[in-house]
């Protein structure tokens, strides 16, 4: 179930003066000195619906499982994806150019007739032939054996398709014949041939099952990639056990293959995960360097993730969910809107998620703040402070709500800090806020630092999501944080991103904290689209 957002009616009031000249009303201007934001910490709850113009979203309903496509011939990515609308996951696409505007809610693949094979639609791939595009998916229905089948329509336009019911095929024998699902199509320069993955299990473990083609008709199977462990189970090549490897997408970049797919069926690690090869056909493993190993591009926010590129930049994209329950597998809430990170090769082949260049700029009309008050140890102003943690908790700076979607820029020297962050929903007594906070020393449970946001009521704290952090050796940051309804999405250092759900953020006062120590906080902006 949804979660459901209610309006508080919140009165405004204008003081207008009845002018002389032509009786026209006239607004004042602010006496010097006197704030130009809004100043007052009454918490609101706006009603939260209609379209994204960032984080895409449907006027009704929810993204799920994007699957997108880049069109050569027309420069633009065309993001196919599972429409949910209590609708059986019909596929519609929207299109983009840069990912910060989007075009268009087209309906490409229907859900098939109630009991046949494909009642319900699942995730899948598109490529390209010739003049020929070829969708692949999953005719999903639980009450038929088996219950999961790849399926395949073709289209001259991107647009019409018709689907091709003679070219279905299930799982071979050995193979989980209800779990075989998310086709993934790619042309494997290695071998002169397409290649499909799909997601599926073997000998109770989770796998993805290889065919080989030449026309992409005709599917012959290959071996497998298993859910295998290396000697050093630090370094296991894909999975340890049986959980399915959803969405799965490979790609090249220079001489490394890339394995994407994400696991699902454990609140903790319910993330988009990426391997690392020399060959499309293994071994593969996470990426370590000094900080640690590095395995995924966001928290547990980013699910279903998969890739285009455009032969010189690759974007990233999937969905985060709307949070609203959490079902008996731990899952969050399944669809919502739209998340995309550029992701940036580095040297030693470890991907970064980065804001992607477009959504950076589009944010580009200051916007005024104010300091509303401070708790604790905080002096400075005009965009730059210092927040020293009190021997009794943390220190913080009020800032005014936002009201439209916005990005809030800062620099964070932390050399004398280990523990700082952001407060969502400060309003009221603070009383509960959600907090991005950064923790620059792993504990016992994780093995390296990490981004952790968390529900604080009184003096509980639930945590809710996390994503590793890459610290610099000077210990500062650069911050960048994409806000639009409740949505926010943090990018650090261009190396890190997080994505979380905060409906109490919408609309409401935030914070700087410091809870441990020293941070110096610079060239605070905030710009809003014109």
């Amino acid at each position: 179930m949804k979660r459901q957002m209610y309006l508080l009616p919140v009165l405004l009031f204008s003081h207008l003066l009845a002018g002389c000249n032509g009786g026209n009303d006239i607004i004042p201007e602010p006496e010097p000195g006197e704030p130009t934001v809004d100043m007052s910490t009454t918490c609101r709850n706006p009603q939260e619906s209609g379209t994204y113009q960032t984080f895409y979203k449907p006027e009704q309903g929810y993204v799920g499982d994007p699957m997108p496509y880049y069109n050569a011939d027309e420069k633009r990515f065309y993001l196919f994806y599972l429409y949910e609308n209590a609708n059986n996951h019909p596929v519609y696409l929207t299109r983009t150019a840069d990912y910060a505007t989007f075009d268009g809610f087209i309906q490409a693949l229907p859900a098939g007739a109630t009991g046949s094979q494909e009642e319900w639609i699942g995730t899948g791939s598109f490529i390209k032939a010739e003049n020929t595009y070829y969708g692949y998916y999953t005719g999903h229905n639980s009450n038929l054996d088996p219950a999961e089948k790849v399926m395949l329509a073709t289209s001259a336009d991107l647009l019409n398709w018709t689907k091709q019911p003679s070219a279905t095929f299930q799982a071979p024998n050995g193979f989980d014949r209800n779990n075989f699902r998310d086709p993934h199509v790619y042309w494997d320069e290695t071998r002169e041939k397409y290649v499909m993955l799909v997601t599926t299990r073997k000998d109770g473990k989770g796998a993805l099952a290889r065919y080989t083609s030449s026309d992409l008709i005709n599917w012959s199977l290959i071996e497998p990639l298993m859910a295998t462990a290396s000697d050093n189970p630090a370094i296991y090549e894909i999975q340890t056990d049986s959980e399915i490897l959803e969405c799965p997408d490979i790609f090249r970049i220079g001489d490394k293959w890339y394995l994407v797919f994400s696991r699902i069926n454990r609140d903790e690690h319910r993330k988009t995960f990426y391997r690392i090869a020399d060959s499309p056909d293994g071994p593969w493993r996470r990426s370590e360097d000094a900080s640690g190993h590095h395995e995924t591009f966001d928290g547990l926010y980013l699910y279903a993730a998969k890739t285009a590129g455009d032969g010189t930049n690759r974007y990233l994209s999937g969905w985060c969910s709307t949070g609203g329950t959490v079902n008996n597998n731990n899952e969050l809430d399944w669809a919502g809107s739209l998340i995309t990170h550029k992701i940036v090769q580095q040297a030693n082949g470890r991907l970064y998620p980065v804001i992607p260049e477009a959504v950076d700029a589009k944010f580009n009309r200051k916007v005024e703040f104010e300091k509303i008050r401070s708790e604790g140890n905080v002096s400075g102003n005009n965009g730059s402070y210092s927040i020293t943690a009190q021997a009794s908790g943390r220190s913080y700076a009020l800032f005014n709500r936002n009201n439209s979607p916005v990005k809030i820029s800062m620099k964070i020297d932390a050399s004398e800090s280990d523990h700082f962050g952001f407060s969502f929903g400060a309003c009221d007594d603070l009383s509960e806020v959600y907090s991005v906070s950064f923790d620059l020393t792993p504990d016992n449970r994780w093995s390296m630092p990490s981004l952790f946001m968390h529900n604080e009521t009184g003096s509980n704290r639930k945590e809710l999501n996390f994503t590793p952090l890459v610290v610099p050796e000077n210990k500062v940051f650069d911050v960048k944080i994409i806000i639009e309804k409740s949505i926010a999405v943090v990018y650090v250092n261009n190396n890190t991103a997080f994505t979380n759900r905060i409906y109490k953020m919408n609309q409401n006062p935030w914070t700087i904290f410091s809870g441990n120590g020293t941070i110096k906080v610079t060239e605070i902006t905030i710009r809003e689209t014109p």
